[in-house]
């Protein structure tokens, strides 16, 4: 049937929270808006699965992050962090609206990455490397070396070396998660006053319409907080994920 993503999210220290009812109606509401909104990109419907936990099946696979980035943006406003797992392969069922009626490769690397986001060794088993991170993608692994080989058979000898000079396979899924996590820490240190700012930039587009709408805020003001905030990196770096997303379908469909 193809590759596909599947990106399963869960509550940080959900069980501490205050007003669960209240969270899981916002949230249940927010999953029907992102539903109409995003169909052309989904699979199935979005539905809470858990108490605290939920899933998205996808088409389009590169838009696994970008779906993260939605949630957490809408969360943050709350106080509330996620856990979150890409699992990216094929399908061995029928595709139904009800996402726990399928199956396949897709939904058990989803479940191992959320396992690995949330579990409290990851640090010592080196799958992520800061704390700050709780996302990780989880596939078949693609070695880059692999694939240049296939069409450059002359640089057969070639390998990857650490500073060590130990070879070091480098795969597309390393280079994914080192992406992501450098991204995370990035945006864990946006403050609200910049996400203040970054979001008005992206509703208004520039700075002279965000002028127009508040007066009170100077143009050098904007400047500063969104390159301050890292914003063009991280928006950047949203870009490159999306695009090595796509290209390891592309590679998977290939071999």
């Amino acid at each position: 049937m193809g590759v596909f993503a599947v990106v399963n999210i869960d509550i940080a220290g959900s069980r501490k929270l205050k007003d669960r009812k209240v969270l899981q109606e916002d949230l249940r509401a927010y999953i029907q808006k992102l539903n109409l909104e995003l169909k052309d990109i989904l699979l199935t419907p979005m539905r809470i699965t858990l108490g605290d936990e939920w899933q998205v099946v996808l088409k389009e696979p590169n838009k696994s992050y970008y779906i993260i980035n939605r949630f957490q943006s809408h969360l943050r406003k709350k106080n509330i962090s996620i856990y979150a797992g890409i699992g990216m392969g094929d399908i061995s069922t029928n595709v139904y609206d009800n996402t726990t009626s399928m199956d396949g490769e897709c939904f058990i690397k989803a479940r191992e990455a959320l396992n690995v986001s949330k579990n409290k060794n990851r640090y010592y088993n080196r799958e992520l490397n800061s704390k700050k991170n709780n996302i990780y993608f989880n596939a078949e692994e693609i070695s880059f070396e692999n694939e240049f080989m296939k069409k450059a058979s002359m640089f057969s000898e070639v390998a990857f070396t650490t500073s060590c000079e130990k070879e070091y396979d480098l795969s597309i899924n390393k280079v994914i998660n080192t992406i992501i996590e450098n991204n995370e820490v990035l945006k864990d240190k946006i403050t609200d006053k910049q996400l203040e700012i970054i979001e008005l930039y992206e509703e208004f587009g520039s700075y002279n319409n965000i002028i127009k709408q508040r007066a009170e805020i100077s143009k050098a003001d904007i400047s500063q907080k969104l390159n301050v905030s890292n914003y063009f990196v991280i928006n950047n770096n949203n870009f490159i994920i999306e695009n090595l997303i796509a290209s390891y379908c592309r590679m998977r469909k290939g071999s």
